[in-house]
């Protein structure tokens, strides 16, 4: 009995540590995903309505206790500036096939506010169905990744590098790039997998990937027909001043 459960266990980690082709990751990738539209809204000139609406391709993730969809602010209508907008309404959907399920809220990473995580329900994940991702346990173990586009539906190897001086982030080697599938040019935004298909993180720019460890957020801002009483401006604009401290080439 010890020697079964014994080689189940080693079964277990030759799997954990076998490299996966890059076109596996990716076309599980198209298999699981989950579309993010997000719609925010507000009076503008001479009270018209000025909406702005996006959409973006994205995974759910899981923490082992917690469950988000996640992407970067380029790909929602917020945007960090200084005054930051006011919004007036905030709504939004994560839809796979035929299922759509309400967005509640979003928060934004303490460690880099650009990365949005929505938050779901497991009975949600569940509805939405398909494949939840896990976060990478050991983002070094193999040095090359597989970059996918949110938005532009292209994908790619890439080695990534640690650089002592962003301990949070990886960088991509952009020598060292091989586009497989569309017009790949890595953009802020995209994917990272591991080769062992586990999320390593998200592009915060074109050349660094902020690896995600946990959820916690900074700012947070709850969804709904009137949000004028979370003041979103002020929240934009402290984001903003975050993301100006940080290093040039990280920003």
């Amino acid at each position: 009995k010890a020697l079964a459960s014994k080689s189940d266990q080693l079964a277990g980690e030759i799997r954990d540590n076998r490299a996966l082709a890059p076109n596996t990751i990716f076309s599980q990738f198209v298999t699981n995903r989950v579309l993010a539209s997000l719609s925010a809204s507000r009076s503008g000139f001479l009270g018209m309505e000025s909406n702005k609406r996006a959409e973006t391709q994205t995974v759910l993730i899981t923490d082992g206790t917690n469950t988000v969809a996640l992407c970067h602010v380029q790909d929602t209508p917020l945007s960090f500036s200084y005054p930051g907008t006011e919004w007036e309404g905030l709504t939004g959907t994560l839809g796979r096939n035929a299922t759509n399920i309400p967005i509640r809220l979003l928060s934004f990473y303490q460690l880099d506010p650009r990365i949005i995580f929505i938050p779901i329900t497991q009975t949600e994940a569940r509805e939405l169905g398909g494949k939840v991702y896990r976060t990478s346990s050991d983002p070094y173990k193999f040095q090359d990744a597989v970059l996918v586009g949110a938005q532009e539906g292209y994908y790619g190897e890439c080695k990534f590098q640690m650089d002592l001086t962003t301990p949070l982030y990886v960088k991509m080697d952009r020598n060292s790039l091989k586009g497989l599938f569309g017009k790949f040019n890595p953009s802020r935004g995209d994917l990272v997998f591991s080769r062992t298909g586990e999320l390593l993180g998200v592009m915060a720019n074109s050349t660094y990937c902020m690896m995600i460890k946990n959820f916690n957020p900074t700012a947070t801002l709850h969804f709904a027909q009137d949000v004028r009483n979370q003041q979103t401006g002020e929240t934009l604009a402290r984001l903003y001043t975050l993301i100006a401290r940080l290093p040039y080439k990280l920003q």
